[in-house]
């Protein structure tokens, strides 16, 4: 399974990175751990490969994933950086630090084991209503663009519009509102 989440890394300047991403969570040995999977080349990447650490952020503000892809909002507010981890999302759901663990190159995605060493719940997460996954999935579509047919990419959009019209608060119209933008933007260069 596939989780959604906002993962936060640093370089060696201590500069954070923020990216929406997809990890799987898996246990083996009595030991919990993350994989990540960003593609080439990324920052995260970079970040991972120079400084082997990294946050992973349940959230459940779909404007953080929404205003990170469409660069609406790249800036959200991190807990200080305190004993060497990466700093989490002040807003976040439950943060885990996690550590590199093990590599496997890939040209494309390469696939990074990272071993959960702290996991903190800061408030429950309740989940998403519809339009909220309809902004996360439209979010990750927006990020596949040039990828997929565009085609693909309009019969998407007009499926997950239904979740938004029907259950949309304010905050998921304005997440939806920014990559609808984003995509309307790409598909004008592109016609």
């Amino acid at each position: 399974m596939i989780h959604e989440v906002i993962v936060t890394t640093i370089n060696k300047e201590k500069k954070v990175h923020i990216a929406p991403m997809g990890i799987k969570i898996f246990n083996e040995q009595k030991k919990k751990y993350v994989q990540i999977s960003p593609f080439r080349p990324s920052q995260t990447l970079e970040n991972l490969l120079e400084t082997n650490i990294a946050t992973i952020n349940f959230i459940d503000n779909v404007k953080v994933f929404s205003g990170i892809v469409t660069e609406e909002n790249k800036d959200w507010e991190l807990s200080p950086l305190l004993n060497n981890y990466v700093p989490h999302l002040e807003e976040t759901n439950t943060h885990m630090n996690v550590v590199v663990n093990e590599i496997k190159n890939d040209s494309v995605r390469p696939k990074i084991k990272c071993e959960v060493l702290k996991e903190e719940m800061h408030r429950p997460f309740l989940g998403f209503n519809r339009a909220q996954f309809s902004v996360i999935e439209l979010a990750v579509l927006s990020t596949r663009l040039g990828r997929i047919s565009d085609d693909k990419v309009r019969n998407e959009l007009e499926y997950l519009k239904i979740g938004i019209d029907k259950t949309a608060g304010d905050n998921e119209k304005e997440a939806w509102n920014w990559i609808e933008k984003k995509i309307n933007n790409y598909f004008k260069g592109n016609d």
